[in-house]
């Protein structure tokens, strides 16, 4: 007889589903039965997702009236929300002398002030189910940083803090709150930005393959099945987790 699906039953919200790890995490909360709300900003982003079945939504999360209704679309479409899955971000590159106030200001506002956002809108909806899981995507860099990514290691640090926060706040509803930290993945537009920028791509990619301890780049479905443990009842005693999805990096 065939497992049941890992998350039949179960409505879920993903942000940032438009590529990478937020796609790759869409499509495998879909075939493991979740009805899935995906939020995507490139308008470019939306066929692929509604051909695999899921309700898309075009979305600036940074906005509060765009993660309320990235929320209300799974409320409205199916009655409900179980998981929360914050993965829309965007990467600066720049130290400290270099970010100029707008790009530093656009990172926080994505990537940090987008998860709070969401689950601002997310909680209430939970708290009426009785239960709830949300997953949050920050970043390796979120808990050592790295060379010239401070507005980005800056927001994805706070994402850390705010989701051990948010775990205490809402373990007595029973609303477990994890975060996920992955490190270099694969074919993914953060990657592909740096790349752009380096003087020989490939040269880039082999020096990132050497800080990994195992001489690879991660897959985004790697941590889309890191995703998927965390946001189901196979965890339901864990919560307030930062997981490195690293290959080894963070303990080189």
């Amino acid at each position: 007889m065939p497992n049941e699906p890992r998350l039949a039953g179960k409505v879920a919200v993903i942000t940032g589903a438009g590529s990478g790890i937020g796609h790759a995490t869409a499509l495998l909360f879909a075939r493991e039965g979740a009805s899935v709300a995906a939020g995507f900003y490139e308008p470019a982003d939306e066929a692929p997702l509604a051909q695999a079945g899921v309700v898309a939504v075009r979305s600036d999360i940074s906005r509060d009236e765009d993660a309320q209704r990235l929320i209300g679309a799974a409320i409205d479409r199916f009655d409900g929300l179980d998981i929360l899955v914050n993965c829309a971000g965007i990467v600066v590159f720049g130290d400290a002398t270099e970010t100029g106030e707008e790009d530093w200001q656009r990172a926080l506002d994505v990537n940090l002030k987008g998860t709070w956002l969401c689950c601002r809108h997310a909680v209430p909806y939970m708290r009426r189910r009785g239960a709830g899981s949300i997953v949050n995507v920050s970043s390796i860099n979120g808990i050592r940083g790295n060379h010239r990514l401070v507005a980005y290691s800056a927001s994805k640090g706070g994402v850390v803090a705010a989701t051990m926060a948010m775990a205490l706040d809402y373990a007595p509803l029973n609303i477990r709150v994890n975060c996920v930290c992955p490190a270099t993945i694969e074919g993914t537009r953060m990657v592909q930005a740096g790349l752009d920028l380096a003087p020989d791509p490939e040269q880039q990619l082999d020096y990132l393959r050497a800080k990994h301890p195992m001489g690879r780049l991660g897959k985004p479905d790697e941590v889309a099945y890191a995703i998927l443990f965390l946001a189901s009842d196979e965890a339901s005693f864990i919560t307030g987790v930062a997981l490195p999805i690293d290959g080894g990096r963070s303990i080189r």
